[in-house]
């Protein structure tokens, strides 16, 4: 059954002639008089009484006639919809982020987005960076922000920030307002990390046993603003993305360390599935992302910006 011969069907019942419903159309009356009669033989039911002037309906006819419109709606409907989803006038975003780009970096892009497409339904999730890319290939994410790039075949990945790993220790500690420390001067003190085994923390570690320097790590904790709140507190020293730790050091609750080994990059990647099927909303924010200056994304003084990468 086509929809064609419904249409044909609807319009013959609407002008009661056959010859008007041919003119409705913009056919010829033997094609509108073929379409009914394909129609009719595929249903096994004679729709319109030949015998009567008018195209009067027969009783199945009466009985197909608000099936065939609930039909022509429901493709109205799908075109209206597809239509509004091609405009950005309706559809949904859904976006995933590790904690650093959930708290300083994605709500300038969801903002930006909202304001621009105020008919698409956002939903943002805040995870860890490790399961970041199973919700992306699952289809329950459309772009995801983490702090590693995944290597699946699946998974497209771009640079969209880079950052770097800072020392950072409270106003009184005894390294606050020296010039740049070494990594060994770091050998007796206390550390506080978080609780999630990164790439980042890995290189951390690897750093200090690189060159020979006991890292003691006291406590891991949940947040990186929980961390914060107790090196602000004198429990111990963190190494931390710079990114995070702005607000803390443009208050002097916190203070940042030079150290001369310490040269560690932070970057965050934005991943999607790498197929070409994208939402509309999805390439729309991809296209918004691309075209965003993030905040904080000006380098610190004396310090060379990395360029953005643009996918591989």
């Amino acid at each position: 059954m086509e929809l064609g011969q419904l249409e044909t069907f609807l319009a013959i019942a609407r002008e009661k002639s056959f010859s008007r419903a041919a003119e409705r159309l913009y056919r010829t009356q033997p094609a509108i008089s073929l379409a009914l009669k394909r129609l009719e033989e595929e249903l096994g039911e004679s729709l319109v009484d030949r015998t009567t002037k008018g195209g009067t309906l027969t009783d199945a006819g009466e009985t197909l006639l608000p099936l065939a419109q609930r039909m022509l709606d429901l493709r109205q409907e799908i075109r209206e919809t597809f239509g509004a989803l091609r405009g950005l006038h309706q559809g949904r975003l859904i976006v995933g982020a590790n904690e650093s780009m959930s708290i300083h970096l994605l709500p300038a892009l969801l903002l930006a987005f909202q304001a621009r497409h105020p008919g698409i339904k956002i939903q943002a999730h805040r995870l860890t960076s490790e399961r970041i890319p199973a919700e992306v290939l699952e289809r329950r994410m459309d772009v995801g922000f983490l702090s590693f790039e995944p290597r699946h075949p699946e998974l497209e990945a771009e640079v969209v920030y880079r950052d770097k790993m800072v020392l950072v220790v409270p106003p009184r500690n005894r390294f606050a307002g020296k010039g740049p420390v070494d990594l060994k001067d770091l050998g007796g003190e206390d550390f506080i990390a978080h609780n999630a085994l990164t790439p980042t923390r890995q290189a951390i570690v690897d750093l200090f046993a690189r060159h020979e320097v006991p890292l003691r790590t006291i406590m891991e904790l949940g947040t990186l603003s929980t961390i914060q709140d107790f090196v602000a507190l004198g429990k111990g020293l963190a190494i931390l993305p710079r990114l995070t730790v702005r607000e803390s050091l443009q208050s002097g609750r916190l203070v940042e360390v030079s150290v001369r080994e310490l040269d560690l990059d932070k970057p965050i990647y934005m991943i999607r599935r790498r197929e070409n099927a994208l939402s509309h909303p999805a390439k729309a924010f991809l296209d918004l992302v691309h075209a965003h200056e993030l905040p904080g994304q000006s380098p610190a003084p004396g310090e060379a910006q990395p360029p953005r990468r643009k996918g591989r």
